[in-house]
């Protein structure tokens, strides 16, 4: 119990955690290029595809959280960094 107790404490742990979750979501939700976050389908030059939109959204608003904790996981390394001299 003790350990797990010091390894929630440990800033050095959650850095890591966050820099990690924050690089699988960039990996995995970075906006790809075949999603168009405006809808607009390239076969069809009049037309916007709100389903199309929604995902374009989704999309990059999981790949602002990933890069959200990729700065998270930055500032803890830094505080540590410093607290550590």
């Amino acid at each position: 119990m003790n350990y797990i107790h010091q390894l929630l404490l440990n800033v050095d742990f959650w850095s890591a955690l966050s820099g990690f979750v924050g690089t699988m979501l960039i990996f995995f939700f970075g906006l790809p290029p075949k999603v168009d976050p405006e809808g607009h389908l390239n076969l069809i030059l009049e037309q916007e595809d709100e389903e199309e939109k929604k995902t374009g959204r989704k999309y990059k608003r999981i790949s602002y959280i990933g890069i959200s904790l990729l700065s998270i996981s930055f500032f803890l390394q830094l505080i540590r960094i410093i607290y550590a001299n």
